[in-house]
């Protein structure tokens, strides 16, 4: 999954606090006739420091603001391999079944990797649709360098407009589901019922909440590159109903880039298949599970074990 910033998506901020030599900081506290000043104020850190309750810190909507540039670098590992992404396509082609002339609805679909890749492969009449403006944006600029004529918008799942020709697949992949209250998600999937025509499919990819809840890292860490690290807590919600995290990025010259919190429903294949039945799905079925790749082979938390299920409208 996503990595993870104050809130969902994908958001940095860098500080501009720089260190100072301890012959700079004597300096700076002796006045011009050789006494001794007031220490310069410290500035506060961008950070909480330690926390004992993560659940207590995640924002109500995390995701607005969580998926930017920053989202890119922590996770780019996964969500900008290009292997991941063909074998994700193939994936989601055999289930759904998906034909070239298809309309297709890739929702959530962040900078439009999967997007993109159906439109290099034929697929012709897909769309592309999330709530950051930044991964849109960059999704755009993409589509238009390829050469691909796909229509990008920016819009939250819980209030699609109803298209004026529905679909025949909506695609959620990446582990997108999941992010707001269980009321939410099923506000979600009575959206994308709605976008869908009769007998369409929907294709969920999201972690093994079975699995995760019993095999995530509590702490783990990871460089990035050579210059910035991800340092990370997780800890199950006080329901055990959700995956809470912390992940803390740190740039070795210029400090803190990021403190962030963000959760995750777990979903039993029981509880989604309920969920999916509930917004007025039938058909729901499991598919094979994908191994994710990461070119740093490192952490890759809610990545790491992911299912695939369908349903039919």
């Amino acid at each position: 999954m996503p990595a993870v910033n104050a809130s969902p998506a994908k958001k940095s901020q860098k500080s501009t606090r720089k260190s100072q030599s301890p012959a700079a900081v004597a300096a700076a506290m002796r006045a011009p006739n050789g006494t001794r000043s007031k220490p310069p104020p410290v500035r506060p850190a961008r950070t909480l420091g330690p926390v004992q309750d993560l659940e207590a810190h995640v924002p109500a909507e995390w995701w607005t603001t969580l998926f930017g540039s920053l989202y890119l670098l922590t996770d780019g590992d996964v969500v900008e391999n290009p292997e991941n992404t063909r074998q994700e396509v193939d994936w989601v082609v055999r289930a759904a079944a998906l034909q070239k002339d298809h309309r297709i609805l890739d929702l959530c679909c962040g900078q439009g990797r999967h997007t993109l890749e159906l439109a290099s492969r034929g697929f012709s009449r897909v769309a592309g649709c999330d709530q950051s403006a930044y991964l849109i944006g960059l999704a755009k600029r993409r589509a238009k360098t390829a050469g691909h004529r796909v229509g990008f918008s920016v819009a939250d799942m819980r209030s699609l407009p109803t298209p004026p020709e529905k679909f025949d697949a909506v695609l959620l992949l990446g582990n997108s589901f999941g992010y707001a209250g269980a009321d939410d998600d099923l506000t979600a999937l009575k959206c994308v019922h709605a976008q869908l025509a009769p007998g369409g499919t929907v294709l969920l990819d999201l972690t093994d909440g079975a699995w995760t809840a019993k095999n995530f890292a509590e702490r783990s860490w990871e460089w990035i590159d050579r210059d910035r690290l991800a340092c990370r807590e997780r800890q199950l919600s006080a329901d055990k109903s959700r995956l809470v995290c912390r992940e803390l990025v740190i740039d070795r010259t210029s400090g803190i880039l990021a403190d962030q919190f963000y959760a995750e429903r777990l979903y039993t294949h029981a509880a989604l298949a309920k969920l999916l039945k509930s917004a007025g799905f039938s058909q729901v079925k499991d598919h094979a599970g994908l191994v994710t790749a990461s070119t740093r082979g490192q952490d890759l938390g809610m990545m790491g074990k992911r299912v695939l299920i369908s349903a039919r409208a």
